[in-house]
This record gives structure tokens, sequence and C-alpha cells, in this order.
């Protein structure tokens, strides 16, 4: 197992996720989305085949939340295809550190740019990536199980002389 980077000002910590984090996962996915919900194979499939990178962070060692940043050999663009934090550990900002965790894996995997789909309703997540620097570019209608249009959006990082580490610092 992956030892945690802890971070003592906000009591958060980030690792890759592992096998044993799977019911956790799938508990953070059914109370965050009502529909188009990841399954466990898919989990399994992004902690052990998947090229990218799948973080959890931990709160007092329970998991909290998790992101996972998809990579492709030929393209410098990660996609971040799933960022969950369960309701009880929203507002202590959660989310956001692990948005920059995320990001700083997909620096370090060597992507110039991030780019998700996010539901054009959902205006906590929306507003989470807008103030990250992250700007709309286009939109796929109808992309989700009920309908729901999803808004592209995408940020590009600045380039760097030195190559960030696979899991932060603390953040």
């Amino acid at each position: 197992m992956i030892a945690p980077v802890y971070c003592a000002a906000t009591a958060r910590a980030f690792r890759r996720a592992v096998l044993p984090d799977l019911p956790d996962l799938l508990a953070i996915e059914a109370a965050c989305f009502p529909t188009d919900q990841m399954t466990a194979r898919q989990f399994r499939h992004a902690i052990t085949k998947a090229k990218g990178v799948c973080l959890v962070a931990l709160r007092d060692a329970v998991v909290v939340g998790y992101g996972q940043v998809a990579t492709h050999a030929r393209t410098p663009i990660g996609r971040l295809t799933s960022l969950a934090v369960h309701p009880d550990h929203r507002r202590f900002g959660v989310a956001r550190a692990l948005l920059t965790a995320l990001e700083e894996a997909a620096q370090a995997l060597g992507c110039d740019r991030v780019r998700l789909e996010v539901r054009r309703d959902n205006t906590a997540a929306l507003a989470l990536y807008l103030r990250s620097g992250y700007t709309p570019f286009g939109l796929y209608e109808d992309y989700y199980e009920d309908g729901m249009a999803a808004l592209r959006l995408e940020r590009r990082f600045p380039l760097r002389d030195t190559v960030p580490a696979i899991v932060p610092t603390c953040v």
C-alpha cells in the first residue's frame, strides 16, 4: 500500500487508490450521483489497469473522496473522468485540494492540460472548476442518462522547468 501524503494544516491526505478502497469508492459514488455511477468493474480497472491515476482523499484516515485522471500515450491531454467527495465531507476544501492533486499528477504524467465534462446543472462542481482556472470549450447535448447536457471544460497548465511528484505534497 502506498503511504498517504499528509497535510497537517488541513487534516487531509491523498494517495493512490487500492482495491481495498472499493467499498468506500462505491459508497461515495452512490451518495454523490443518482445516475451515471461508476461500477465496481470500472473502479477496479481505474485502480489496476488504466493509464493515469486514481487518487483517494482521506480525512482522519477515512476515504472521503476520490478523483481519476486518464491519460493516453498519444496525447498530452489528461481527462478528469470523475471527482467526488462524500456529502458529509463537503465544504472543507477537500474537492479543491483533490483537484489540485489530480492536476499535479496529470502534469507529472506528461499532460499539458486537463479536460472534463460536467453536468450543466451541477452548479457547485461548475463553480469549483471555473474558480480553478477551467474554461468552457464545448457542449455535449443529451450526455447523461437522464438527458442532461454536459459542459466541456479545459485547463491548460503553465510550462514548468521541473516535473512535480505524482502524489503532491501539502496542497
